[in-house]
């Protein structure tokens, strides 16, 4: 049985890079493997590297740690030692490239060669993976070459925003992911707020192999033609850079910016302002719109940064117009400069069924594995013009699916993102890809999984997973399997929409339901910590219609919502019941449960918020005492089935204080938010149905 924890525990268990005694003590030795033993030395090249002996450091930490034997680093080989000898070689055949390695293993020893620095650091990640797979010290004969597929793999902090202590960078270099996106408004301030030392941090993630790259939030208020276009962005743009050298690119991000466009298409910047006397006036604005000078600042931006860094990578994302004709947005393309960056969004704003409705992928999903026509035809055009493709493809285990969950048990649909991935890579070009926003990541089987997927040549992932069920779940690996491919057929009835991501999915049980809704203090919305960066901004404290004419009338489809929702939680819910049937379950797999739970509730507050919904629509126009009477009754009903619902939800969170947080919101879901959604639904019972019967009983 899971133990309660305190919030933020899990942050001390990620603290933790190697899990201890991962040895398995009645494993013995195959003719067909070499065993690795106690004074282990592992030879490294000179010059010293940072990256290699970081790493280095980290495998002999990892033996001591998972497999009980004794290592230890030297530049000089020595009569009579067990050598892993570590050498640079560009000269790898089909692992020559980035982060490339080669292992060769035989009866006398591990030679390991990098194509570069990040190869040998891999390598040395890749022999943990085999051993823990081996449950021992153990290597195959043989000899093992593979190389990245995607680099730079953009990541964030499974400790929280801008939280890159050394455990974060440990996690991120043996998952693979080389690059950071970071949020400044300048070099010294971040998104939120903060003082943050980015030299330090650029240093610091460079001993792990890490890059730094910067999204930067600042009014883009002059025209690229105005007379003072260039100091004024080099003011900004090139300022950066000067104080911050070792920054290795920028992302151009349309609502990060505030470009102030000319496009006669496109309205005005901010988007706040984009009205007359109140009225709107019907266009985009310019961070939600292609416009057609957007060449022309990407070109000024460009040409600012690289006089101070030539090096500079400049990415230019298209995540927030992929809604706009085809033609706008390939025009845009079209007129890019060849010697930057492209990075559309995988999966949105793609057209997908739900029963007889159209449903938008308004935002990251799993339901639909992609690529979206938007990213199709963008990566195309890219590759038609020579301009290489990245991709915002929220690979690394978590969309906007569940807001507060560590990652989306659902390795089966993964693997098929994954799979689509390796083909953009082959057909088009795709080289990079940003993994997460600001929901960071967590080391998770799916994270596993990922990383075995993305360095080529790739092995088969269905037995990859195999594998990692059993590394995890030991004799109950095939009751998870089940458990897990019924999850991964559950997502699929996803509903990705706006009133659900933004809504009860983004929180979970702690949402809210509001028979009346006006005049509610901060819009309904639980209060919010002072340290959070977004705190309560990026939900909705009430069921609200979205009319985009991308998907089908809301009073459609909420019907075809509901049937998929139930039917995505009775999916749900036999998984739950493969994973109760195993007998003697290790902590991995009790924490599987325990997440598969959390998601159950948040599957029936979803429910709960619809019918409620349902219900209040109905109520204003029902026309009739008696039947507006059995609504309300209805209504209680829902209020009571929910509080059940939080009530259940209670102990899942404290097994697990990962559930219920994220990132830029800290925790919306633990304890102390669901007993304020108890609270909430006990004012709605004792005040709010009281009043509307008195009102429905009034008559003359």
């Amino acid at each position: 049985m899971l133990k309660k924890e305190n919030c933020y525990d899990f942050k001390k268990e990620l603290l933790e890079i190697h899990k201890p005694n991962r040895r398995n003590p009645n494993r013995r030795p195959k003719e067909t493997e070499y065993w690795l033993s106690d004074g282990l030395c592992l030879l490294l090249p000179t010059p010293k590297s940072e990256v290699i002996y970081t790493a280095a450091q980290d495998f002999c930490d990892y033996l001591l740690t998972s497999m009980q034997i004794s290592a230890r680093l030297s530049y000089k080989a020595e009569a009579d030692t067990e050598l892993l000898r570590i050498v640079l070689n560009q000269d790898l055949g089909e692992a020559a490239g980035t982060m490339g390695y080669r292992i060769t293993t035989g009866s006398n020893g591990i030679l390991l060669e990098g194509y570069d620095e990040n190869g040998v650091a891999q390598g040395l990640y890749f022999l943990e993976d085999l051993m823990n797979l081996a449950e021992a010290p153990a290597v195959a004969y043989g000899t093992v070459a593979r190389k990245a597929m995607f680099s730079p793999r953009f990541t964030q902090s499974p400790f929280g925003m801008f939280e890159y202590n050394d455990a974060a960078l440990a996690h991120m270099a043996h998952l693979g992911y080389d690059a950071i996106s970071l949020w400044l408004k300048n070099s010294t301030t971040t998104l939120g707020g903060r003082y943050i030392d980015v030299p330090l941090l650029c240093r610091r993630a460079a001993r792990f192999g890490i890059k730094i790259y910067v999204d930067l939030y600042a009014p883009n208020t002059v025209h690229p033609s105005d007379p003072e276009a260039p100091s004024f962005y080099d003011s900004i743009y090139g300022q950066l850079f000067r104080d911050c050298p070792d920054i290795a690119g920028l992302g151009l991000l349309g609502e990060a910016t505030h470009f102030n466009s000319r496009d006669p298409k496109a309205g005005k910047a901010p988007l706040s302002e984009n009205h007359n006397e109140n009225i709107p006036t019907g266009k985009y604005s310019p961070g939600w719109w292609p416009c057609s000078d957007y060449p022309e600042w990407v070109e000024l931006i460009k040409n600012t940064v690289r006089r101070v860094k030539p090096s500079a990578e400049i990415i230019f994302c298209t995540y927030n117009w992929g809604f706009a004709p085809e033609a706008d947005r390939l025009n845009l393309i079209n007129h890019l400069p060849t010697d930057i960056t492209l990075m559309p969004t995988w999966d949105m704003f793609q057209q997908i069924p739900c029963g007889a409705s159209v449903e938008d992928v308004v935002d990251y999903s799993l339901a639909f594995v992609g690529p979206g026509d938007y990213f199709k035809s963008e990566a195309i055009a890219a590759k038609r013009r020579g301009i290489r493709l990245y991709g915002e493809v929220n690979s690394a285990g978590r969309t906007w699916d569940y807001g507060t969950v560590p990652y989306e048990p659902m390795p089966y649909q993964w693997i098929k993102r994954y799979e689509a991935m390796q083909k953009a890579h082959e057909e088009w070009g795709l080289c990079g890809i940003l993994e997460c926003i600001h929901y960071g990541f967590h080391p998770s089987l799916i994270s596993d999984l990922e990383k075995w997927a993305f360095f080529t040549p790739s092995y088969p992932l269905d037995e990859v997973l195999h594998k990692l069920l059993v590394r995890d779940f030991g004799e109950n690996a095939d009751k998870a399997d089940k458990a897990l491919q019924l999850f991964s057929e559950a997502i699929t009835y996803y509903p990705p929409t706006n009133e659900d991501q933004y809504g009860a999915f983004r929180l979970g049980p702690s949402y809210p339901l509001w028979l009346d809704s006006r005049y509610l203090p901060g819009d309904g919305k639980m209060p919010s910590p002072p340290y959070a960066m977004f705190g309560n901004c990026i939900y909705r404290g009430r069921y609200t219609e979205d009319v985009s004419g991308f998907n089908s009338l809301p009073g459609n489809r909420i019907y075809d919502e509901l049937r998929a929702i139930e039917k995505m939680d009775a999916l749900i819910g036999e998984g739950i019941k493969c994973l109760k049937m195993t007998k003697n379950p290790n902590e991995s797999l009790q924490k599987l449960c325990n997440l598969a739970e959390f998601i159950h509730c948040s599957n029936v507050t979803a429910l709960h918020t619809k019918q409620h919904y349902i219900l209040k629509q109905r109520l204003s126009v029902i026309g009739s005492q008696t039947e507006a009477a059995g609504l309300l009754d209805e209504i209680e009903a829902i209020l009571v089935a929910e509080r059940e619902n939080v009530l259940a939800a209670i102990p899942i969170v404290q097994a697990d204080s990962r559930l219920g947080w994220e990132p830029s919101m800290e925790y919306v879901t633990d304890e102390n938010a669901l007993q304020w959604k108890l609270r909430q639904l006990s004012y709605e019972m004792t005040y709010t149905l009281p009043r509307f019967r008195q009102a429905n009983a009034l008559t003359l």
